[in-house]
């Protein structure tokens, strides 16, 4: 466990994703119900792997464990979503190309008796487009807040870390016999430097996808207003 990053690696090829309805469901789902009902979360953190370490080593375990099967379910239910809006707006645009083709033909009598239901189903097809784009910018928004809230936790357990850390330093002062102990807490502290650039290098991903997130809800204010002219 001195290796943060092969740690974290390590984790991550255990995750699998199970109960692909739910997290493809159109509708509001917490972020809990999907790490607890669509991954193995529970079976990893329970494992005798991570039950027989001491408790600083399998507390920072579990919070990598429910980092990476938290970050691994939202992107994956983000995905899916966003290629259900996609779908939704590539049907609006077909029903609007075949409208289009029809127009010259039937212009006349669409005027007179069609023209409103024509507008009304085109709104509405775009309706459901900007409907599965907004619960897609709510998913990412998830992902944001949950990836916020494990970088906390994480950092938590640094402080933790510093503490154990500053603990084992004093006690190799008092005591040169126990010189092994501080080759030990190096290797802690290597491993607490290491952690501590992997949490950075989440946090500029955060602000990545939080950038996207703004420029997507933007583009879906800009549609509505279209729509309410």
């Amino acid at each position: 466990m001195d290796n943060s990053k092969a740690l974290f690696d390590y984790w991550h090829d255990r995750v699998w994703l199970k109960n692909s309805e739910l997290i493809a469901d159109p509708g509001h789902v917490k972020t809990q119900d999907l790490r607890h009902d669509c991954t193995n979360y529970d079976d990893l953190w329970r494992s005798p792997e991570v039950q027989q370490l001491d408790e600083a080593d399998r507390n920072w375990v579990i919070a990598i464990i429910k980092y990476e099967c938290t970050a691994k379910v939202l992107q994956n239910r983000a995905g899916r979503l966003r290629d259900r809006a996609s779908e939704l707006e590539a049907a609006s645009h077909e029903q609007d190309q075949q409208n289009s083709k029809l127009l010259g033909l039937l212009k006349a009598l669409q005027e007179k008796l069609f023209g409103k239901d024509k507008e009304i189903k085109r709104l509405e097809a775009r309706v459901s487009s900007l409907e599965a784009e907004n619960e897609a910018l709510q998913s990412e928004a998830e992902n944001n807040k949950a990836k916020t809230e494990l970088v906390t936790e994480l950092e938590q357990l640094k402080k933790k870390y510093n503490a154990v850390e500053k603990r084992r330093q004093e006690l190799a002062k008092n005591n040169q016999s126990l010189g092994g102990k501080v080759a030990h807490t190096k290797r802690y502290k290597q491993q607490r430097d290491e952690a501590i650039v992997l949490v950075e290098q989440q946090k500029q991903q955060i602000a990545t996808l939080v950038q996207e997130s703004q420029r997507l809800r933007e583009e879906n204010e800009r549609l509505y207003q279209k729509l309410n002219k």
